[in-house]
């Protein structure tokens, strides 16, 4: 079995859509309207490398979809989002909780998960795993979510994530950050990290994004909050998943070419 998984992941790896990596960011609400078999059913035609979930249920939902989904790998967090656990249970009433979880094709190493200081609801947290692609590629990944900080930016989240990856990651090269950030790519929280040399694939592709939204409400265009951010990659192309709603969010997905 073991040489078995050895073999796959090698044919994952040489055959990796021509040399690209397909990343989905994901608030799925703690699956009140959801199952993982439907989230899975959404997902599996995006043939996604790595996922980031926010407000995903814990208890073992996210390794269920990647079951479903054949994708072997994950780690989710124990920090629920404002504390909330119990009381949030998903539709089939087996799950619970509002958390962060990384689901991959490829091994994790390093997983952890980081308290996130500043203004807004808390606790918020980013969970975080250094990911081997390849030979060449190792990157280091953060699924977050948190509240927005445009009032106070330097007193945000978003600020003080950018004080942490300055100090603790600051050799590493390539670094995915994806999630729901609760605030437009123009906010000021995002160009704290915009200094950090991070890219946003919205902005790096100058996309319009005034009749657009990541939330549910037909009527929330130019709400645009959840994002992918990186740098030391490639970005290809990046998009809103529309179809079949699951979610008070829709996915969105950024494809880097290595």
């Amino acid at each position: 079995m073991k040489y078995i998984l050895i073999i796959a992941l090698y044919m994952v790896s040489i055959g990796l859509k021509g040399q690209q990596l397909k990343v989905i960011a994901y608030n799925v609400e703690f699956g009140r309207n959801t199952t993982p078999e439907a989230i899975s059913s959404l997902l599996r035609n995006e043939n996604p490398d790595i996922i980031c979930f926010n407000e995903v249920p814990a208890q073992g939902w996210t390794i269920k979809v990647g079951q479903l989904l054949g994708m072997l790998f994950s780690y989710e967090g124990k920090i629920a989002s404002a504390n909330h656990n119990e009381s949030y249970k998903d539709r089939t009433g087996k799950y619970y909780g509002k958390y962060k979880s990384i689901l991959s094709k490829f091994p994790l190493d390093n997983t952890h998960e980081v308290l996130l200081e500043g203004i807004g609801w808390s606790p918020a947290s980013a969970v975080i795993a250094t990911i081997r692609v390849n030979k060449k590629h190792v990157i280091q990944v953060f699924s977050l979510h948190i509240p927005t900080g445009a009032k106070e930016p330097d007193y945000s989240k978003a600020h003080h994530l950018a004080q942490i990856i300055r100090k603790d990651y600051s050799g590493v090269d390539r670094m995915i950050l994806a999630g729901d950030f609760n605030d437009l790519y123009e906010s000021q929280p995002l160009y704290i990290l915009y200094n950090e040399n991070f890219r946003n694939s919205w902005k790096t592709l100058q996309m319009d994004l005034s009749g657009s939204t990541t939330l549910s409400k037909s009527d929330a265009n130019g709400s645009v909050i959840d994002h992918i951010l990186y740098k030391g990659l490639k970005l290809k192309n990046a998009g809103i998943i529309e179809e079949k709603m699951q979610s008070d969010h829709k996915a969105v997905w950024s494809l880097f070419k290595l």
